[in-house]
């Protein structure tokens, strides 16, 4: 019988003040210029944690010199990633990798900013009006930090990890406060080759991201590990991905529709995508109760609570 993993979201709740979010609009478009960041030593451990933060998405990639963190939750889960950080000993971060502008992958990020120094942050090429963009832009202003916006693919390496941060292909757009729209098919969609071991993660890819994803070579290649696109939801063309990468291991930041409890989520995962990646052997993990772990060496991984 196939095994599940649980991850239940800890709460902490706290604001930002009415002048955040009168100090946006004129920086929205300003580009910071780009460092890529390379370095030569060779591959060692690399840690990577799926925080356990229910339906949101914040992923913790530290090699032994560098740390990378790819989007941040809701506002209420910010804190909490930057207190785990400061015990870790983790001060500061060479890339914030915002995928995209949904409450559930940028909400927390203007606390990581506030207690957590941060080197280059990365968003994808659109703007969405809304409380947590503002209040993302409005601590990036009290620092003097600005974003570069991804329009073509970027490569680094850190410690020996191969990181590919592919943008998508969608003219840019602007989602005006009262438009009830979303940027899931403007996710950034990053892989992370570790010596042996490969990663993908996809943020909320759907329809015509997901074709592109498909259309790249290396990204739809083989890979040991996927964060589910989108929180399990189903399409056609995340089916496809599932059977192309082939993944050991994926991880779905949501909720499985049969196991679900106390909770009643609006959109738990597809039994479907369930079933798909049942059917190629993969261990399934999803975010309701703790965060998940993953320790490789560049040969071997090893995937724990």
């Amino acid at each position: 019988m196939k095994k599940y993993f649980f991850l239940l979201p800890i709460l902490f709740f706290f604001g930002c003040s009415t002048q955040e979010l009168s100090v946006i609009k004129h920086t929205y478009e300003k580009t910071a210029e780009f460092s890529i960041i390379n370095t030569a030593e060779e591959t060692g451990l690399m840690e990577i944690k799926i925080f356990g933060i229910g339906r949101a998405d914040a992923v913790l990639i530290t090699t032994q010199n560098h740390t990378v963190l790819i989007d941040t939750g809701e506002n209420r889960h910010g804190r909490t990633i930057a207190h785990y950080m400061h015990g870790q000993n983790i001060t500061s971060l060479d890339y914030l990798i915002i995928t995209h502008f949904d409450s559930d992958h940028v909400g927390g990020a203007h606390e990581i900013i506030r207690f957590i120094g941060v080197e280059n942050v990365i968003v994808p090429n659109y703007s969405r009006e809304s409380r947590h963009v503002e209040r993302f832009l409005a601590a990036k202003l009290a620092v003097g930090l600005e974003s570069y916006v991804l329009k073509e693919e970027i490569r680094f390496t850190l410690d020996g990890a191969e990181f590919i941060v592919n943008p998508s292909a969608l003219e840019y757009l602007h989602f005006p406060l009262d438009e009830d729209s979303d940027g899931d098919d403007f996710s950034i969609v990053v892989s992370v080759t570790h010596g042996e071991n490969s990663f993908l993660f996809t943020g909320d890819a759907v329809e015509s991201r997901l074709s592109e994803i498909l259309a790249h070579e290396e990204l739809s290649a083989r890979h040991d590990f996927l964060k589910v696109p989108r929180h399990g939801r189903y399409n056609r063309h995340s089916v496809e991905l599932i059977h192309a990468i082939s993944p050991r291991y994926a991880v779905i930041t949501g909720f499985h529709p049969d196991k679900l409890g106390c909770f009643a989520p609006e959109r738990p995962a597809d039994e479907r995508v369930i079933a798909e990646l049942e059917s190629i052997g993969a261990e399934i993990f999803f975010t309701m109760t703790e965060s998940v772990r993953i320790i490789c060496d560049g040969h071997t991984m090893s995937v724990s609570f």
